[in-house]
């Protein structure tokens, strides 16, 4: 490579090298991203769970809302025969 142009490509660098010892710690993961994905799993579970139930409370009103004006029909053309005891 051209030295002068490494040197100044070196001084104009925008990103830090990082050494590889400084990246990650003798333990693995560190800490503090550890508790992070921790919390984003945890966080992506609830929301998940949350997701199922509302889909099965909107899957269950359309359901309703086909069944129901069907049943009101039915309703209503029994009370006209007059075979529907009323309460």
């Amino acid at each position: 490579m051209n030295v002068p142009f490494k040197a100044v490509s070196d001084a104009i660098c925008l990103i830090p090298v990082i050494d590889a010892a400084d990246a990650i710690p003798a333990s693995g993961v560190p800490r503090k991203i550890r508790s992070m994905l921790i919390l984003l799993v945890a966080l992506a579970v609830v929301s998940s769970l949350a997701a199922e139930m509302a889909y099965g409370y909107f899957a269950d009103r359309y359901e309703m809302s086909w069944v129901r004006p069907e049943l009101a029909e039915h309703a209503a053309i029994v009370r006209a025969q007059g075979r529907l005891g009323e309460k």
